[in-house]
């Protein structure tokens, strides 16, 4: 029997609420583009295989819910991150950057020091021709430099496919220039064939701030691919927090909670096969996958308590129906 290599990706998705990184991570696994925003709970993981002859590259997208009022951050996440993509708002960049570096970026350098990261400039949709000057101010203000730079725009599928590829890559180079892909023979050639692309095509979508004016920001944002998408987004404080609440509201609270049952088996698989691939290491690194592995249970033990709370929350503000009685006295849809 053959026997197939697995590389496994570690990638994390992080920004404040309302960047569109649910929506980024939802283009790339093939999901539909949400038509209503529905704040992420806790983290939500996301697999996607890339299958070679001999390996197997499995990314695992941890998409960490950044909207205060649900999230308190949890350092526990941003341990053993392979990559990151540090989402902002391009059409509000200057706020949406401020907690990038102040929180996230700080985490991961402590947390996970030799992480690849990625910033991803997101709705690029949003950008209007007249904005571009004050754009390109608030992204050499707010000292972009430091790690590579992509426009993207889940609305109109705009580049982001292509950040995912492109940060897949890099991994692999990383790997590569440190040795590990002497037992991956022709990995990263084996990869560019899968996806179809040469390498200066999936750096192409790289930004350069300090190269950059009106007329070639203009040229990058533009999105290939137009749909016409009307966006609905909620305050998710006054949604907990109003006593009566309206009806879109409660169908949106219903969605919340469906979507955090969904996560829990989601992240519960990741689990699953977390300690199935425990059991498979080899007796020297058994220690050190251990020390790599808790980390990642704590962080999803967390998650699982604030997803718990979070649906007795809403259980709580929405409680079943009281069933009416039938001509016999007994509630009706009883058995």
């Amino acid at each position: 029997m053959r026997s197939i290599n697995e590389i496994n990706l570690k990638l994390a998705v992080l920004g404040e609420g309302g960047v569109g990184k649910t929506s980024i991570v939802n283009l790339y696994s093939g999901k539909t583009f949400p038509n209503i925003y529905i704040p992420t709970i806790g983290s939500n993981i996301t697999r996607k295989e890339y299958k070679l002859e001999d390996e197997h590259i499995r990314v695992n997208i941890w998409d960490i819910g950044g909207q205060k009022s649900f999230n308190p951050l949890n350092p526990s996440f941003f341990a053993n991150i392979d990559a990151a993509f540090l989402v902002f708002d391009l059409s509000n960049p200057k706020e949406s950057t401020i907690e990038l570096q102040k929180v996230y970026l700080k985490y991961i350098k402590e947390k996970s020091p030799d992480c690849l990261v990625i910033y991803l400039g997101n709705k690029s949709d949003l950008v209007k021709p007249e904005s571009f000057g004050s754009l390109l101010n608030n992204l050499n203000q707010n000292n972009l430099d430091e790690y590579p730079l992509i426009f993207t725009s889940a609305k109109t599928q705009d580049n982001v496919i292509e950040a995912f590829e492109l940060m897949i890559f890099k991994f692999l180079k990383t790997l590569e220039s440190e040795g590990f892909t002497s037992k991956f023979k022709d990995i990263i050639p084996s990869f560019l064939d899968l996806i179809d692309k040469r390498e200066e095509e999936l750096t192409r979508t790289l930004i350069n701030i300090d190269s950059m004016d009106s007329s070639t920001i203009h040229k990058k944002i533009t999105p290939k691919i137009r749909k016409k998408v009307v966006t609905e987004e909620i305050d998710d404080n006054k949604a907990f927090e109003t006593p009566v609440l309206s009806v879109d509201n409660k169908l949106q609270l219903e969605k919340i909670k469906t979507d955090v049952i969904k996560a829990f088996y989601e992240n519960f698989i990741f689990v699953k096969d977390l300690i199935l691939s425990i059991k498979g290491t080899p007796i020297d690194q058994l220690l050190k996958k251990i020390e790599e592995s808790s980390s990642d249970l704590e962080a999803l033990k967390d998650d699982f308590e604030l997803k718990l709370n979070i649906v007795l929350n809403l259980e709580s503000k929405f409680p079943a129906p009281e069933l009416e009685n039938d001509s016999n006295g007994n509630k009706r849809g009883e058995t």
